[in-house]
This record gives C-alpha cells, sequence and structure tokens, in this order.
C-alpha cells in the first residue's frame, strides 16, 4: 500500500474542479490511470485512489464555511458554473529569481528554455518552498495562474498553482505551435509561438486564444499522436487554421538546431 504524502493536499487544491462535483484524474502517487477520485462537496475536498495497490485518501485542510457551501448550492441550481475562473494572481513570497536555484537554470537549459528566459520571452521564476521551476501563465500581460515543474523530490511533475484554464503562451509570432507543457512551448518560441494546453485537453479557453495565430500546428507528445488529430478536427471545424506535426521526439527533448530545423519546416510547409 501506498503511504499519503504530504504534497497531495496541496496538490489536490490546485485541482480545477467546481464545486458540488466529482472527477476523475490518473492518480498522482502510484501513476494508475483514472482510479483517483475527488469530490468538491462545497465545504472541503475528499479524495481517494482506489487502485489495489495505493488506496491513498484524505481531505484537504481547507473547510469552508456552511453559509458558503449554501450559497454555492443556491448558484449551481439557478446557472451554470463558468468556464473560466480567471482572476489576477498573487504571486506567492516563495517565488524567487531563478538564479536562486543551480538545479532549476540547469534543467531550463536541458529542456531548451533557458533562451526564452533570459529574452524575456518567458516569465520563469523559482519557488523556494516546492522546489519548482515556475512559469508565469498570463493574459493580456496580466498573471492569472502559474504552472510549476519539480526540479528534485518526489511528487507529481506538473503542479497547477491556481484553477485559470488559459494556456501558457511563449512567444510573439503569427504561427502558434500547440504542446502539452510549459518548456516545450518556450523550447519552440525562437520559431513560432509556443501554447501550451498544460495537458492534452482542448478547452473553449484554448480555442480563443489560438483565434488570434493566422495557422495553428499541433505538435503534442508522439503518445498523444491521436489526441492532437482530434484537437485538429475541433479547431477546424470552428475556423482555425490547423494543421499536425508528428513527432519521433518530444520538442523540449531535440537537441536546438534538429527542433528548430523541424519547427521552420513545418511553419513554412
Amino acid at each position: 500500500m501506498q503511504e499519503t504524502p504530504p504534497w497531495l493536499a496541496g496538490h489536490v487544491e490546485s485541482l480545477p474542479i467546481p464545486a458540488l462535483t466529482t472527477a476523475r484524474y490518473d492518480c498522482p502517487v502510484c501513476g494508475a490511470k483514472n482510479t483517483f477520485s475527488v469530490t468538491d462537496d462545497g465545504t472541503q475536498r475528499l479524495w481517494y485512489c482506489f487502485h489495489a495497490d495505493c488506496n491513498v485518501k484524505g481531505r484537504t485542510g481547507v473547510t469552508l464555511d456552511k453559509d458558503y457551501a449554501a450559497n454555492v448550492f443556491k448558484k449551481r441550481q439557478s446557472k451554470p458554473v463558468p468556464e473560466t475562473t480567471d482572476s489576477v494572481f498573487e504571486i506567492p513570497h516563495t517565488f524567487v529569481q531563478l538564479s536562486r536555484s543551480v538545479d532549476a537554470e540547469l534543467y531550463l537549459r536541458k529542456v531548451g528554455c533557458y533562451d526564452a528566459y533570459l529574452a524575456n520571452r518567458a516569465d520563469i521564476r523559482y519557488d523556494i518552498k516546492k522546489d519548482r521551476a515556475v512559469f508565469l501563465v498570463k493574459k493580456r500581460g496580466v498573471v492569472v495562474d502559474a504552472v510549476g515543474r519539480l526540479i528534485n523530490g518526489v511528487g507529481p511533475k506538473w503542479y497547477r498553482y491556481s484553477r485559470s484554464k488559459q494556456p501558457f503562451i511563449c512567444g510573439d509570432y503569427s504561427t502558434a505551435i500547440v504542446v502539452e507543457d510549459c518548456a516545450s512551448a518556450c523550447s519552440c518560441s525562437n520559431v513560432a509561438t509556443g501554447v501550451a494546453l498544460l495537458g492534452t485537453n482542448l478547452l473553449q479557453d484554448h480555442i480563443d486564444a489560438l483565434r488570434n495565430y493566422s495557422r495553428v500546428i499541433v505538435a503534442l507528445d508522439k503518445d498523444a499522436t491521436d489526441k492532437a488529430i482530434e484537437i485538429v478536427r475541433v479547431l477546424s471545424q470552428a475556423g482555425i487554421s490547423a494543421k499536425l506535426a508528428v513527432l519521433s521526439n518530444d520538442l523540449k527533448n531535440m537537441e536546438k538546431d534538429e527542433r528548430d530545423d523541424f519547427l521552420r519546416r513545418q511553419v513554412n510547409r
């Protein structure tokens, strides 16, 4: 049986789950697919992995008052939950300059992000508490969220600090490259604008953001090719010029010359 790690409650609190609903995820502890159930009852979040070899469970430490829960329930009955929860994100005091962590800088260099950081195409900090390289997510120049990549230790590889559904965008080109994570978005930002879905699910907020580009190239990881094909179809139906780029290797794991050559061929085809 897996023991419940101390970081799990914070991870559960960061998940974008509307009040009075239940959602299923891959378990961040044992890695089992679609076994991690999280319920937001309006006052707290309860979570449980029902995989036979895991069974981690618990509830969040944040408990809301009963009046709040009653109001949430009334609103839930009267109108649907909004599709977006964007608001100005208050940057925690634990976000410090990237230079405070040599390992975080080495990570950015390894995955082709450091040039984007130096050129101010991406606002990247270091979370001294969670030991994460943090990519600030912005909408029209305003920080609405943050996504952290674990550098050392145990925990989920990626951690979302707020509940915004905005993509992470890096670059200022008319062609967008749709990728899964912030590192991949930064790695291609010297050739095209990297747009990270922060996963493989296409949301309405992503579609709205991609309308700002003349061309869209969907380049998800190789193991998500079927998902990429579906995204191209949905974007095309939405009137967005979208094409598929099939990867043999994740963009952030390519050597710079190989990645730039591949991206230029995709942009110019």
